[in-house]
C-alpha cells in the first residue's frame, strides 16, 4: 500500500506512520472479532457456530469465578454492576452460585423477566435462573425458596478485549490463532484502502469474500 501512495513520488517514504499502522491493525481486530462472534460475516455462522468459529475466539474466551452479587430486598433478585467495565467485551454465558449448589442463568427478554419477579402478589416457581442485561449491570432471578442462601456469587463467561497492537508482547498477537492474523491485516488493509486509494477497495473487497 505503501508504494502505491502519492506520497511515494515526493522521496519514498512510507505513507504511513507506525502509529496509524497500529490503528488500522486495531481497527481489522476489533472488526473480525465482532463480526465472528455476531454471525455478521460472509458465512453467517455466529460464535461457536462451528469448529473454525470456536477455535477462532478460543484463547479470547475467559471465567471470573464467584463474582459477588448484590442481594435486593425483599425480592428474589441480585445484581453484579459494572458488568462490562475492565476487560469483559462480550457476555457469554453466567451460573449462579447459591450455597453449596450451581445453576446456569437462562437470559431473557425484559418483558419475560418481569414473570420471574416477586411481588407482593406473585411468587414465581424458577425451575432455572433467568437475567437480563442493562445499564452495564447483569440482574439474576432466581427462586426465592428452592435457591434461597445468604450470599449469591455468579460465575461470568465472556470475550475478552483483545490486547491492543501497540501493546503486544514480544511473543506476538498469540491471543488469536494464525490464520486469524492473516485475516486481521486483509481487513485492515481493507480500511485503509477504503482512506486513501479508493480505486482499489472493490478488488481487495472482493478478495476477502474468499476468506473462511
Amino acid at each position: 500500500m505503501d508504494k502505491n501512495s502519492q506520497s511515494i513520488a515526493f522521496g519514498g517514504c512510507p505513507a504511513f506512520l507506525p502509529d496509524e499502522i497500529d490503528y488500522w491493525l486495531n481497527q481489522g481486530l476489533y472488526q473480525e472479532i465482532n463480526t465472528k462472534f455476531t454471525g455478521n460475516n460472509a458465512t453467517k455462522i455466529a460464535f461457536e457456530g462451528s469448529i473454525k468459529r470456536t477455535h477462532d475466539l478460543e484463547n479470547l474466551i475467559k471465567t471470573d469465578d464467584n463474582v459477588s452479587a448484590i442481594k435486593e430486598v425483599s425480592t428474589n433478585r441480585c445484581y453484579i454492576p459494572n458488568l462490562f467495565n475492565g476487560n469483559r467485551m462480550f457476555f457469554v454465558d453466567a451460573v449462579l452460585n447459591f450455597g453449596s449448589n450451581k445453576a446456569n442463568v437462562k437470559l431473557v427478554t425484559h418483558t419475560d423477566a418481569q414473570k420471574f419477579k416477586k411481588t407482593h402478589s406473585n411468587n414465581p416457581w424458577i425451575d432455572v435462573p433467568v437475567g437480563t442485561i442493562h445499564d452495564n449491570t447483569l440482574y439474576v432471578y432466581y427462586d426465592d425458596i428452592a435457591m434461597k442462601a445468604d450470599t449469591y456469587n455468579v460465575d461470568i463467561t465472556y470475550v475478552k478485549f483483545p490486547t491492543k497492537v501497540e501493546d503486544l508482547p514480544s511473543s506476538g498477537m498469540d491471543e488469536i490463532p494464525e490464520y486469524m492474523q492473516f485475516e486481521v491485516v486483509n481487513r485492515a488493509v481493507e480500511l485503509a484502502l477504503e482512506d486513501i486509494e479508493s480505486r482499489r477497495v472493490q478488488t481487495k473487497t472482493q478478495l476477502n469474500q474468499l476468506d473462511e
